[in-house]
């Protein structure tokens, strides 16, 4: 064989797998292509599959006959908004702090609350939702739906009973603390 010959069919298979190497070039690139197109859909698919929730925690329970129940009441001052106790006669049922903490972790996180809309979703609105959702998740009924003074002007919240006495919740945002911490001033509540 000639070299010229064997020369130009070495070009020929030179030029057929730069032929073939390009075809497999192209053909990873669309590969890669596909798996970031995968990737992308397989992220958008993550976001449409809601987490399941946080498993509904145990809690301590704790009671106190409606007579006391009425009688601490009173003597915070508080009035009552119906002429007597909704569930009088029968025992107020409450947690400690750890069990209001897992409670309103449970119900901030479980369900999507609503936006504030004026007059329409406000203040004593989250305050009457709040108090169902603990009441009917959790049997827990010494909590109230309060209306109060705040330093802006007359406010719906909740007022709610710990190991150690009364505490308020804000429901719109969850946040929870100690009677008399904050400006917050229960003036009247449903229980």
């Amino acid at each position: 064989m000639c070299l010229v010959s064997e020369h130009a069919h070495l070009k020929k298979d030179y030029l057929n797998l730069q032929t073939k190497n390009t075809n497999l070039v192209g053909k990873v690139d669309g590969l890669r292509q596909t798996i970031l197109e995968l990737e992308r859909k397989n992220d958008n698919l993550k976001l449409l599959i809601p987490k399941p929730p946080p498993p509904k925690p145990v809690i301590a329970l704790y009671s106190m006959p409606s007579e006391q129940v009425l009688k601490e009441l009173k003597e915070s001052g508080l009035k009552l908004m119906y002429p007597v106790l909704t569930d009088y006669g029968q025992p107020y049922f409450y947690t400690n702090d750890e069990g209001w903490a897992d409670v309103f972790y449970y119900i901030y996180t479980v369900f999507d609350m609503p936006d504030y809309m004026a007059g329409r979703m406000d203040c004593e609105d989250f305050a009457i939702l709040l108090k169902g959702l603990v009441q009917s998740l959790f049997g827990l009924n010494y909590f109230a739906f309060t209306i109060g003074m705040i330093p802006e002007g007359c406010h719906g919240f909740n007022i709610f009973r710990d190991d150690r006495g009364l505490m308020v919740i804000e429901p719109q945002s969850g946040e929870f603390f100690e009677w008399g911490d904050r400006s917050y001033n229960p003036e009247w509540v449903l229980l």
